[in-house]
């Protein structure tokens, strides 16, 4: 009983931990996306 209420606490702390996370990759990944066609449009074509 001790051990799976342990485990519960423990699987709730990491899961309330990785969520903000997980949207701040999420965030950072979107926003880096557009950036490489950007670049690669603006050094020219490539031959």
């Amino acid at each position: 009983m001790a051990l799976t209420d342990f485990v519960l606490a423990l699987s709730g702390l990491l899961g309330s931990l990785l969520l903000p996370f997980a949207g701040l990759y999420w965030m950072l990944r979107l926003k880096r996306r557009p950036v490489a066609p950007v670049a690669a449009a603006a050094s020219g074509p490539v031959k």
